[in-house]
């Protein structure tokens, strides 16, 4: 198997015939033809069904799909490695980062990385684990950094630990319950949460149903802890948040921790990549640079 066949089974995958795909890619048609015949010889399978507009992956096809697609994604990553191990600091880094981890982390990793590598394109989605895992495993991204659920383990995937550290549960700092000591006074508190139910930015769901509360009253989801952190400052809400909030988020002087002594969760927030990998020295440096502003924010008193 050649890797041009490879490219060749993805252009016509993504154009839906031979005819577009060869246009596209500066090809003839009888070259590309003869390229995904040679490449269904190998495997010793057909690839593609016919049908009045063109062509399009049958089940094998689709089999094999994500399979061209990691062996193309690794091909890009190894020239790329390469030729920044030359000196060249050219390429692309794609990686993934849940928005608690955004706000809490990117804007002075990002800051230092393109002072480093000026050049290199950054590409970013943004997710929780459930999102993000599955497009690592599948090489389409570098890294990803989000929280990691509770139970949750991957045989392909690594984690270096970032972030980890106790959850409080926050309130302006004139709140009537500001000084309640139980999770029981606070039946009737309005909270704003960070992600759906399931998410760590939302735990105060799972922390209610553990100490027989129900379901707490939830009126607002934030895109961040930050901004969560900004409509507890300006309201009767309350939220549970990374206790390293209070040392980075703007509204922090006018925020209270509730001193709850019923359980409350620690945040992990992890940096995956795959086990079977290793990353770009760009990828690595821009990882380098988020693990370096963990270790600020551990450091800094909140």
């Amino acid at each position: 198997m050649k890797l041009q066949q490879v490219f060749d089974f993805l252009a016509v995958t993504q154009h839906g015939s031979v005819h577009a795909a060869a246009r596209a890619t500066g090809q003839t048609q009888p070259a590309m033809t003869k390229s995904l015949r040679r490449l269904e010889r190998t495997l010793g399978l057909p690839l593609f069904e016919r049908h009045a507009k063109g062509m399009r992956p049958n089940d094998f096809g689709m089999r094999f799909l994500p399979h061209a697609q990691h062996l193309v994604h690794e091909a890009k990553r190894a020239r790329e490695a390469m030729s920044q191990m030359r000196g060249e600091r050219m390429g692309s880094v794609s990686y993934g980062i849940s928005p608690a981890a955004a706000a809490l982390l990117a804007p002075p990793a990002l800051q230092r990385f393109r002072l480093m590598y000026p050049e290199v394109q950054l590409d970013t989605c943004s997710g929780g684990y459930a999102t993000l895992a599955p497009q690592l495993r599948d090489g389409e991204l570098d890294f990803a950094i989000c929280p990691l659920p509770p139970g949750q383990t991957d045989p392909q995937l690594q984690m270096r630990e970032l972030m980890n550290g106790p959850m409080v549960m926050l309130a302006r700092q004139d709140h009537p319950l500001r000084k309640t000591q139980s999770l029981e006074d606070l039946r009737d508190v309005v909270f704003a949460v960070v992600g759906p139910p399931g998410q760590p930015g939302a735990a105060v769901y799972d922390v209610f149903e553990d100490a027989g509360l129900g379901t707490p009253r939830v009126d607002m989801q934030a895109d961040s802890p930050s901004d969560a952190a900004a409509l507890v400052a300006e309201s009767d809400r309350m939220a549970l948040l990374p206790a390293v909030v209070l040392a980075t988020a703007a509204p922090h002087q006018r925020l209270a921790v509730v001193p709850i002594t019923d359980p409350l969760p620690n945040f992990l927030i992890g940096l995956f990549h795959r086990a079977s990998g290793a990353l770009t020295p760009a990828a690595q440096a821009l990882a380098t640079q988020f693990e370096h502003e963990a270790a600020f924010l551990r450091c800094t008193p909140s």
